[in-house]
């Protein structure tokens, strides 16, 4: 199996100039570890045909990027498993980054609509590694991928901040592979940076944020992420998803919270959020958090008009993210009742 990984990487990629020009600047960036995302290889000649009526986003986003960011829904229009989708070797090969934690059924769930599909669906989990790569200011430059040394690098196909997602064999560590990429990069030993950066940038990934069945896709901000096209045809969960964005507004989404003051040793997840001096108030749900930063599934007019927010001794306060449009779309029209 090491053989065969180790073939996926032999081809040098047509940018390998890249590499002379992150040498050549001094400025250092942050390589994070994400043991936590795991990798599954979608292959054959049905492969993109396939993904493309399962997921929200378009396959066809893929023939022009490297990087692809989409969600599997259930039958009710509800999210299953966020992925990041990587174009692999040829325009039959496709990469799925999920959780390790649905990794089972992630495959469980492809392998249902295979049926005759011309696909091959295989988990490299134990064969390669995920790497989050948070660059310098122009460290970086604008580009698609690159392959060399083991190593593919990927921008992160739903914010610039994130940065850029590695996939490396798991026969390189840490300092290896920021070696080959640059000299300036500084290894952390532990992803809690990388996350820290997501709580307060607002963005949910995995199934601690984002527990399957719980929330609809739009809740989750797959729209403002690019993970989901309102162009193609139909996919599994398809029409609420395209009547809520065509007739109605997203009351609840995902936000950042700054915790201003943090009562207990640690808030578990799911707790109800009320308003300051409204104790029968439910704004949403507490997501998780790190330092003074966390994440909730709120309504997003009330929560932002009570100012302060209660999770259980604790208090803080939602915010726009900087990345959200100014004024969402049909913001003024009617809104629809979607399912609680």
């Amino acid at each position: 199996m090491i053989y065969q990984v180790n073939s996926i990487f032999r081809k040098p990629h047509a940018l390998r100039h890249l590499i002379r020009y992150l040498h050549s600047e001094q400025p250092s960036s942050v390589l994070y570890p994400l043991p936590k995302r795991k990798i599954l290889k979608v292959a054959g000649d049905d492969a993109s045909r396939f993904l493309h009526g399962l997921i929200t986003n378009d396959m066809e986003h893929l023939s022009g990027a490297t990087s692809m960011y989409a969600m599997f829904l259930n039958n009710k229009g509800r999210v299953l498993f966020d992925t990041l989708i990587y174009k692999w070797q040829n325009q039959h090969s496709f990469m799925l980054e999920c959780d390790e934690n649905v990794l089972a059924q992630l495959k469980k769930h492809l392998k249902i609509y295979k049926l005759r599909s011309a696909v091959q669906i295989e988990d490299l989990s134990q064969d390669l590694r995920v790497w989050a790569l948070l660059p310098s200011p122009d460290l970086i430059p604008d580009c698609k991928s690159f392959t060399e040394n083991q190593i593919n690098i990927y921008k992160d196909p739903r914010l610039a901040d994130l940065g850029y997602r590695v996939v490396s064999t798991a026969l390189l560590n840490g300092s290896q592979v920021a070696k080959q990429i640059n000299e300036n990069i500084e290894v952390e030993s532990s992803e809690e940076g990388y996350q820290y950066l997501r709580y307060k940038l607002g963005v949910s990934e995995g199934c601690h944020d984002l527990p399957p069945g719980t929330c609809f896709p739009l809740e989750a901000n797959c729209d403002y992420l690019h993970g989901v096209s309102f162009h193609k045809g139909c996919y599994i969960g398809q029409e609420l998803t395209a009547r809520v964005h065509h007739t109605g507004v997203v009351r609840k989404r995902i936000m950042p919270l700054k915790i201003t003051n943090l009562g207990n040793d640690e808030i578990e997840t799911n707790t109800i959020i009320r308003a300051e001096g409204k104790p029968t108030s439910n704004l949403g749900k507490f997501k998780s958090y790190i330092k003074d930063y966390g994440l909730g599934l709120v309504r997003i007019k009330e929560a932002l008009d009570a100012k302060v927010l209660i999770v259980d001794k604790s208090t803080m306060e939602a915010f726009k993210p900087a990345w959200w449009p100014v004024e969402a779309p049909k913001e003024k029209a009617t809104t629809l009742k979607t399912e609680e």
